[in-house]
């Protein structure tokens, strides 16, 4: 299934800047009925829309940064979620109470890649990436270590025995401790920030909302710093990032012309 977050920017990749008029008014109306639709039938992007709000029970317990009050954002939902995964407390959409499994499950449906769910600590389902990654890598090393010294076989032994060993070990640790996402796919911080930006600018009915792509959203690589995020956040609520998003948008034509 499509998530919100890629058929939003299918419809961004319709078209190529600058865009004409046609374009934009294009874009703008694929993105409201994608967003419209959504929010029939998941009750977190409804709210969204609405300017509602999504909190936790005991906020103070699981908010450390004093980022948790406020607007009901897929930014915020992202962070709740992952603030209480372990805990695996019911969340609040509105009014409405919804467990944790059930909100993480209306998240997936916008972001991909989240994997915001609570999964125990002895599931064999947490550590299903983070082994390929660490067996598949250590394969790869045995492998260009037989081939430089001429082995006769596949795979160096001593690296994939000793390599494989230490690799096994940090990803079965990193992995109890924290459920790790895909690397090969969109962080969804980002991803939740793109859609933060489109819901604003579509709620204010802006005609920034055909400029709000993924290419102008700013983000940190390859190491991600909570303030960053939080404080470009305040400013997407704040404003919508309209401004920056039009200042962007010039920047290519005017390279053109």
């Amino acid at each position: 299934m499509d998530t919100l977050y890629t058929l939003c920017r299918s419809a961004d990749n319709r078209h190529a800047l600058p865009l004409s008029d046609e374009a934009c008014a294009e874009v703008m109306l694929r993105k409201r009925a994608f967003f419209t639709d959504e929010a029939t039938q998941n009750p977190l992007v409804d709210e969204i829309l609405k300017g509602g709000r999504i909190r936790a029970h005991e906020m103070e317990r699981f908010d450390r940064h004093g980022f948790g009050d406020g607007p009901a954002t897929f930014f915020r939902a992202h962070e709740l979620l992952r603030w209480t995964r372990s805990a695996n407390v019911p969340l609040l959409i509105g009014e409405r109470e919804f467990s944790h499994t059930a909100v993480a499950e209306m998240f997936s449906r916008c972001v991909p890649n989240a994997k915001l769910q609570h999964i125990p600590w002895f599931s064999l389902a947490r550590y299903s990436t983070s082994l390929a990654l660490a067996w598949g890598g250590t394969a790869l090393v045995a492998h260009l270590f037989a081939r430089e010294n001429g082995g006769e076989t596949v795979f160096d032994r001593m690296v994939l025995s000793r390599l494989g060993l230490l690799a096994t070990s940090v990803a079965v640790v990193t992995s109890a401790l924290k459920a790790n996402r895909d690397p090969r796919h969109a962080a969804p911080w980002n991803s939740a920030m793109y859609l933060d930006i489109n819901a604003q600018l579509l709620r204010r009915n802006s005609t920034a909302l055909g400029l709000a792509r993924k290419e102008f959203v700013p983000n940190q690589r390859p190491f991600k710093k909570p303030a960053f995020y939080y404080a470009l956040a305040r400013d997407v609520e704040a404003t919508g990032y309209e401004a920056q998003l039009r200042a962007r948008a010039i920047a290519p034509a005017a390279a053109s012309t």
